[in-house]
């Protein structure tokens, strides 16, 4: 089976989906690992724009493109590596031959099998404003805890700098993170795959970090296994 990848959004995030699914798989030579198909599809709209009302130029009909590319290619499964994207989930065409996972929920459902009743998340102000990823938690009965306004504004430029490949501050995540856990989170979701943490789990401060990226990328492996 192959996997589908609609990536670009942005383009070192769909890099590290990409590295992430390399890390994740243990063969013996380069044959077992599972082929991949990636559409980088860097024009795709703004997400977050899109849903602050900043643009009226909808991602939708872009990314529904690139996954019906994916799909005629003859990709088994299809993963979208951008947590914001997941906004437009119930708009986008699906195939029961070619599923689309779902980031929120896989990441949700993680956060439960740990027993965890209260993260923080750092994401952009699209996935906060839109909501998804509250409704896939608050099934599970799992509360969410946000950075104030100030430090949601400095997230989202901190984002936008990896986006254009621009010097970030590097202590930027660790010091809202310490904040959101200083309001009783627990663990802080990743919940934008610009933030992935190149593997690791913990940072200095001791804070438990919870990967999107890397929870889509053994998804993405796990349903090619068993389908």
């Amino acid at each position: 089976m192959t996997i589908g990848v609609v990536g670009g959004m942005g383009v070192q995030a769909t890099a590290r989906f990409y590295n992430q699914l390399i890390a994740l798989q243990t063969v013996k030579r380069e044959q077992d690992y599972i082929d991949v198909l990636i559409y980088s599809k860097s024009s795709i709209p703004d997400r977050t724009a899109y849903i602050l009302r900043h643009s009226d130029e909808s991602p939708l009909p872009t990314l529904n493109d690139a996954i019906q590319v994916l799909r005629n290619a003859g990709c088994g499964c299809i993963a979208i590596p951008c947590v914001t994207s997941h906004y437009f989930w119930d708009a986008l065409h699906f195939d029961a031959n070619t599923p689309i996972l779902h980031m929120p929920d896989i990441t949700a459902q993680a956060i439960q099998n740990r027993e965890l009743t209260r993260v923080g998340l750092l994401a952009t102000s699209g996935t906060v404003q839109g909501r998804f990823f509250h409704d896939a938690l608050a099934r599970r009965q799992i509360e969410i805890i946000l950075p104030d306004e100030k430090s949601q504004a400095r997230l989202m430029d901190y984002i936008y700098a990896i986006k254009a490949n621009n010097p970030i501050d590097a202590h930027c995540l660790h010091e809202i993170s310490a904040q959101l856990r200083a309001h009783g989170a627990q663990a802080v979701i990743l919940g934008c795959t610009e933030l992935n943490m190149d593997g690791n789990t913990y940072n200095d401060a001791g804070i438990l970090y919870i990967d999107a990226l890397k929870l889509l990328a053994r998804a993405a492996l796990e349903y090619c296994k068993t389908n």
